[in-house]
């Protein structure tokens, strides 16, 4: 069942329902440079072990609004609390990558309150550990600084282009070796703050998130990592879907 969300600073954001029952409600948050289409397919699954399960489409990306420009920042402070405004507060926050980071960010910062349970699904933060890293990062910034954005669907790399503000971000914290807001904040340093419970599952075979990476913020939260072996970043949501779901629901 489609609604929209609508942010403080007035763009619609999607957000589809799939009702399942009474066991609770499963937000679930997607990841950089795609949208919520994967977690639409997989939500079913959550939705029939009982679950009402929201699947969210950030700004900028699937069905949401279209915007010229947007950071990381205005997914913690504006996207994240205006969807759980539709889905209520009282939830599992189910955050994929880049969810997952979002949704670390706003709990740390107190932008929204805390949920029921916050699972992180392949959730890790780059900052410039490798040359390789640095390298990538480094040209994902030429990329969106040339094009005004990462041309992303043009490069098939994914099916949602990212902001170019979004970029600089994103490609500043390997720089400068800190996951900081732009005014600032030191995320890393506020996931103390954190008190909920929570699980991590990352796969074993997952590049853009080793079990290493995971494991840093999984142990600032507090959250018992399980490793999946031959597992990569989203076949998670597919071939080892049965796995996500048992932890999350049994």
């Amino acid at each position: 069942m489609p609604a929209f969300a609508t942010t403080s600073d007035g763009v619609a954001l999607d957000v589809e329902r799939f009702a399942g029952g009474s066991r609770g409600t499963i937000v679930c948050l997607h990841a950089m440079m795609t949208d919520g289409r994967y977690l639409r397919r997989f939500a079913p699954r959550l939705a029939a072990e009982g679950y009402d399960v929201y699947v969210a489409d950030f700004r900028g990306h699937g069905r949401s609004q279209a915007c010229a420009d947007w950071s990381f920042d205005d997914l913690v402070e504006l996207d994240l609390p205006a969807i759980l405004g539709v889905t209520g507060t009282d939830v599992t926050l189910l955050g994929h990558s880049l969810g997952g980071l979002v949704a670390c960010a706003a709990l740390g910062t107190g932008r929204i309150p805390p949920p029921r349970r916050l699972a992180l699904v392949a959730t890790s933060v780059w900052l410039g550990e490798t040359l390789p890293r640095r390298a990538l990062m480094s040209g994902y910034r030429v990329l969106a600084r040339a094009f005004g954005k990462a041309p992303v669907r043009a490069l098939r790399a994914g099916n949602a282009d990212e902001a170019k503000s979004y970029v600089e971000q994103l490609t500043g914290w390997s720089r400068a070796r800190r996951w900081t807001s732009l005014y600032g904040i030191d995320y890393g340093a506020q996931l103390a703050r954190i008190d909920v419970p929570a699980v991590a599952i990352c796969g074993g075979a997952d590049w853009m998130c080793r079990p290493d990476d995971a494991r840093t913020i999984a142990d600032r939260v507090g959250a018992p990592l399980e490793v999946v072996p031959g597992a990569s970043h989203f076949s998670l949501f597919g071939k080892y879907a049965d796995l996500v779901v048992k932890k999350l629901c049994h």
